[in-house]
């Protein structure tokens, strides 16, 4: 399919012609005027462009203006309106019935003002990606934006007179075969949009550099896929550990307690509604000031119980011999390195559902070298951006240490309050080698990513409890060769041994 324009006046006529197509009732100067910048933000995330009509209205979508996908196709080609109504039937339709169109909106909403042109532009190559489509069309970035900074009442005439003369069917076939191309990449697509658009564009204003935000897209997207070994619910084992009493986020404004009582002693935002009907309007003094001064007014009394819940702490240790996992492998999409990042968020989210009733905080810690120096400064970074609503929650919190021995010594002393988990992510396989054996009460799982298939270890109360690499490979489960169905399989073992 050749879709690259044959000529700047060409080029011209297929920009011009792509913005009337937009499905609104009456394309106004106004909403051309807002989309300018959205499309010169999407030239430089990508230097080939899909109609331009597609970025107008997915844009308009996420900012929650109602599209017009039943509304009239100007008067032009018979085989461009027919891809309009295809492009309005499988792409439109999709988008508007996607379930993380909310959360990409609420997201997109809460980004400064200046950073909405970039954020659609993201929202709009994202969606192209995940649909696989690869008929856009190259345009000049010079050419294009000395195109669109002529007034927007111009480039309407422009585009009315382009759709209906017959001079310029190039143009038109274009357009068509990318209306086309659109709605076949739609109909193929499992989702056009998921929770790696909406994580990103809450994350948009704190990545520096196109790097950062891949990795970012990456790590989420491989937790969602390795979610999907998940069950829906998982029972957690007994434990011995006794429920501790624990403080709540917002006593003052939430009492545990509720009303247990009435008395004569109390404030007055707790006072018994039924003795208002003392007041009266006369200028004397009533009934209601005579209870008050004598202390008789009754107020309900709280019932200021202490709330109790287990502890739980699980550190995730990342040795500084992870970079060794800077490394794709065969059928897996992601490096080694972003999958075990995915890994922590997946098993982050679902503890975090299927814990809720304890007390949960989660610790990542990144070692220092032997020379003090910190190779894993920038999975820090995207880890403290994955980690980012359930830091400020305060249930988690990613940290530098020296060595792994004071880990295990905190961890340890962590013991005498919480159950305690250690998940030590082990790329070169001589980290487990190099300390000693916590404390009993310790709960350590060795996550083996010295090889395209990784495996998993855990000791509890120095005994070995799971070992991945004696278990068989159970009917449809993961065997060796098969990285990706071997860590679905690590997955489920290690959420499985950590509850």
């Amino acid at each position: 399919m050749n879709t690259e324009p044959t000529s700047p006046g060409d080029t011209e006529r297929w920009l011009c012609a792509g913005l009337c197509l937009t499905r609104q009732e009456h394309v106004t100067p106004d909403a051309v005027t807002a989309s300018v910048p959205w499309l010169l933000a999407l030239l430089a995330e990508s230097p080939a462009l899909p109609p331009v009509a597609f970025v107008m209205d997915l844009g308009r979508l996420v900012a929650g203006v109602p599209l017009a996908p039943s509304a009239a196709v100007p008067d032009t080609l018979p085989r461009l309106r027919a891809a309009v109504r295809a492009y309005d039937d499988h792409v439109l339709g999709r988008l508007a019935a996607e379930p993380h169109l909310e959360a990409v909106s609420a997201a997109l909403a809460r980004l400064p003002e200046t950073l909405h042109p970039r954020g659609i532009a993201f929202l709009v190559a994202r969606v192209l990606t995940r649909m696989g489509f690869t008929a856009g069309s190259p345009v000049s970035p010079a050419l294009a934006r000395r195109v669109l900074e002529r007034p927007p009442t111009e480039l309407l005439q422009a585009g009315y007179t382009a759709l209906r003369e017959s001079g310029t069917s190039a143009a038109l076939e274009r357009l068509a075969e990318g209306y086309e191309a659109l709605a076949s990449a739609a109909r193929r697509a499992q989702a056009l949009l998921g929770d790696a658009e909406s994580f990103t564009l809450e994350n948009l204003e704190h990545l520096h550099g196109k790097a950062q935000r891949m990795a970012l897209e990456q790590a989420v997207e491989a937790a969602e896929a390795l979610s999907q070994s998940l069950p829906p619910k998982l029972r957690a084992r007994p434990v011995s550990l006794a429920p501790l009493p624990m403080s709540l986020e917002d006593e003052a404004a939430f009492p545990q307690g509720g009303f247990s009582s009435v008395s004569n002693v109390g404030n007055l935002e707790n006072l018994v509604t039924s003795e208002l009907v003392y007041m009266e309007d006369e200028p004397n003094l009533d009934l209601f000031d005579v209870r008050y001064v004598e202390g008789e007014l009754l107020y309900y009394t709280r019932d200021e119980s202490i709330t109790v819940r287990r502890r739980r702490v699980i550190t995730f240790v990342l040795p500084p011999g992870l970079v060794d996992a800077r490394v794709k492998d065969a059928g897996v999409r992601w490096q080694r390195v972003v999958v075990a990042l995915g890994l922590l968020l997946c098993l982050v989210r679902r503890l975090s559902l299927w814990l809720g009733t304890e007390e949960l905080h989660f610790r990542a810690v990144f070692l220092r070298a032997d020379d003090g120096a910190a190779p894993l400064e920038a999975e820090r970074g995207l880890c403290e951006l994955l980690l980012r609503e359930y830091r400020a929650r305060g249930t988690a919190e990613v940290i530098t240490a020296a060595t792994l021995e004071g880990v295990l010594a905190d961890a340890e002393e962590r013991t005498k309050r919480a159950r305690v988990d250690v998940v030590l992510l082990d790329a070169s396989r001589q980290v487990e080698t190099m300390f000693h054996s916590p404390g009993p009460r310790v709960g350590l799982h060795v996550l083996d990513l010295g090889a395209p298939s990784p495996s998993v270890r855990a000791l509890r109360d120095r005994r070995e409890v799971l070992d991945s690499r004696k278990s068989e490979p159970s009917e449809g489960g993961p065997r060796a060769g098969e990285p990706w169905e071997a860590w679905l399989g690590v997955t489920l073992e290690l959420a499985q041994s950590l509850l």
